[in-house]
């Protein structure tokens, strides 16, 4: 893989606040998507010049904690885009096209033009995926750390409509916040797939999720279903499916529009 020279000096860095890990999902041959472990406690005001970044003036009185993440995901989506860019970098040339990812009015990323993706971090945990807009149409990705018994009633109230149950899917789940946790991801990542498509915010109960028998609580399949009108082309019934995947911290889902 050839790196641009912000990449290559960025790469001496990680080891202070960020550690590579290996992508929890298999998205697509289309996509690429990198993945990172990173310290929020480590992370100083000279942290992204370090890794190549910079930050917003949006995050200048941002607390430690959302300056370490935004530099986390960022620094994840760089390095996608310059997986993804790799074949098209002249031979014998290390430098590469501009990866900037801009902030969209609603906070969403700017890729750029060409490019599609989306970006994820919670709680010391970050990734990013990114695709060519001529294969791939829109992307949603989110990983969540469990959600815990105190919070779990109130949650499942604003994340599940009365045809989510757990006891329709004992057998792939271990606990009824393991479930939870998945399902609330997986509205996540779709939402995060349409809305730049619908240009409007729904919530929770706009969509249902409904987890594949065939896959297990480490990993599988799901499928989402409208229930009501987003758009003219995303309306109620309007289906599609995402994949999820599972460890002892967190829970990853992806959602993915092809062309």
């Amino acid at each position: 893989m050839l790196l641009c020279n912000a990449t290559a000096r960025a790469a001496q860095q990680v080891t202070i606040m960020i550690s590579s890990v290996a992508p929890p999902l298999y998205i697509g041959a289309d996509c690429r998507q990198v993945s990172c472990l990173f310290d929020r406690g480590l992370f100083q005001d000279r942290t992204p010049g370090e890794l190549g970044l910079a930050l917003p003036s949006t995050l200048d009185g941002a607390v430690q904690k959302r300056k370490a993440e935004f530099i986390a995901g960022r620094y994840c989506a760089r390095e996608a885009l310059a997986q993804l860019r790799g074949s098209d970098v002249t031979k014998g040339d290390t430098s590469c096209a501009d990866t900037t990812i801009g902030i969209g009015a609603n906070r969403t990323p700017l890729w750029p033009a060409g490019f599609v993706g989306s970006i994820t971090h919670t709680h010391g945990y970050a990734s990013a995926v990114v695709a060519r807009r001529s294969k791939i149409r829109a992307l949603g990705l989110d990983s969540e750390t469990w959600i815990g018994p105190g919070s779990a009633e109130n949650v499942s109230r604003q994340i599940l409509t009365r045809r989510e149950a757990y006891t329709d899917n004992l057998h792939l789940f271990e606990s009824p916040l393991q479930y939870l946790t998945v399902v609330f991801s997986a509205k996540e990542s779709l939402f995060k797939c349409l809305f730049p498509l619908v240009n409007r915010f729904f919530d929770f109960h706009a969509a249902i999720i409904t987890p594949d028998a065939s896959g297990s609580g480490a990993n599988g399949s799901f499928r989402y279903e409208l229930l009501e009108d987003l758009s003219a082309e995303f309306c109620a019934g309007f289906s599609g499916y995402g994949i999820y995947a599972v460890d002892d911290t967190y829970a990853h889902t992806a959602v993915m529009l092809k062309v």
